[in-house]
């Protein structure tokens, strides 16, 4: 019954739960798919497969204990872990397996990603796989609430073989990604400046700022002006920002923007050169490159895609 109503407060419920997976479906989006893969001993491998928008609030979820790799495909979603936001997108986060998220929801209807939590101590240390799980968390042992994140080419073709293969639904093909990614995670360097990052920041100072960007999307926001805006330093703003929030403000910025084009291309037939006027960008072939790191799609390709889908 608990697991029951842990599930119900997600929005979700068991569909089929056999050895190999569990698969969910949405309770009150039924579109709503994700599919949970015992993979190894300390190893699941949770894939997400939204159609329609999905957010959800106060969670009984106290969350899992352990470690979480995560992805996103296409789409984006916002979680926290504890007090900090957490973006997931076109970038390979490494986290806290969503201790105390309180809230989690999607920027769009389709998303596609995939989450690897991983258990320390289910972990069968004398395995080959679980020898490659151990030195993945000797990696990022030290790791807090914030995470941090890859953007290294390489390992985003590896998530996108991943997305493929699950797509499939190839169990040893699953298998075999997944550890390749896990592997390489483990060969990456990893800046011992970003993880000092990595603590604890209550500042309503920086939830103001949040607000500032979210409302002026369309505005010319500098790093200058917020410094001058909130009498706070360049430097101090920035690991105060990236503490709450995971990026720099500026970063954060750009994000929202590109979120908000996704918005745009989906509901309107604006071209590239008001679409950027509208997100305060005044060169469209600055926003086109940044909208295709962002989302791996050019626009024509996004509202092509988007069309297609509908």
């Amino acid at each position: 019954m608990k697991n029951t109503n842990y599930l119900a407060s997600w929005d979700f419920e068991v569909v089929d739960d056999n050895d190999d997976f569990i698969e969910y479906r949405g309770i009150s989006h039924p579109k709503n798919k994700m599919k949970n893969y015992k993979l190894f001993p300390g190893l699941m491998l949770m894939y997400i497969d939204l159609r329609e928008k999905y957010q959800v609030q106060a969670s009984d979820s106290k969350g899992n204990k352990g470690y979480r790799i995560s992805y996103s495909y296409e789409g984006n979603y916002f979680t926290y872990i504890n007090d900090t936001k957490i973006l997931i997108t076109r970038e390979i986060f490494i986290g806290k397996a969503l201790p105390y998220a309180r809230e989690s929801y999607t920027t769009k209807d389709r998303v596609q990603a995939f989450n690897f939590i991983i258990f320390e101590n289910q972990i069968d240390k004398d395995s080959f796989q679980g020898k490659i799980l151990e030195e993945f968390l000797k990696k990022i042992n030290s790791i807090k609430d914030m995470g941090f994140v890859y953007r290294n080419e390489r390992l985003i073709q590896r998530a996108n073989e991943l997305i493929q293969v699950l797509k499939s639904e190839d169990i040893l093909g699953i298998s075999i990604k997944a550890l390749d990614l896990i592997y390489d995670i483990t060969m990456e360097k990893t800046s011992e400046i970003r993880k000092s990052y990595q603590k604890q920041e209550k500042s309503e100072e920086i939830i103001l700022i949040e607000e500032f960007i979210k409302e002026n999307l369309d505005k010319d926001i500098t790093l200058d002006l917020l410094t001058k805006k909130f009498k706070i330093s360049k430097s101090n703003l920035n690991k105060k920002f990236i503490r709450k929030f995971q990026y720099t403000p500026i970063k954060y910025l750009n994000n929202l923007r590109m979120m908000k084009a996704e918005e745009i291309l989906m509901k309107t037939d604006k071209n590239i050169t008001e679409i950027s006027m509208e997100l305060g960008l005044t060169s469209p072939s600055n926003f086109t490159r940044s909208f295709k790191k962002f989302t791996g799609l050019s626009p024509s390709e996004y509202r092509k895609k988007e069309a297609l889908s509908e």
